[in-house]
């Protein structure tokens, strides 16, 4: 069972819950182009917007990898010069 406060001893809180609120505030953090974004009682600031996106796209994949969201398919294509 994760710990739900802070270790003593230890200055790093637990990792925030993947969820998918915490996806949609990443998100509109990046439409808005604002670095800092605001999670229940903690304030992450990254480095850049680029960041940021990059932040958005692994809770997607983790999320995606959980079942969490729909609609995430993946398409495989097969192509050959002989015909089929």
């Amino acid at each position: 069972m994760a710990p739900t406060g802070p270790i003593p001893g230890n200055p790093i809180p637990p990792p925030l819950a993947i969820t998918q609120e915490t996806l949609l505030t990443l998100q509109q953090a990046i439409a808005s182009g604002v670095r800092t974004v605001r999670f229940q009682d903690r304030t992450i600031e990254y480095a850049s917007i680029d960041d940021l996106i990059k932040a958005a796209n692994y809770l997607q994949q983790l999320l995606a990898g959980q079942g969490a969201i729909t609609g995430a398919h993946r398409q495989i294509r097969l192509y050959t010069n002989k015909g089929l």
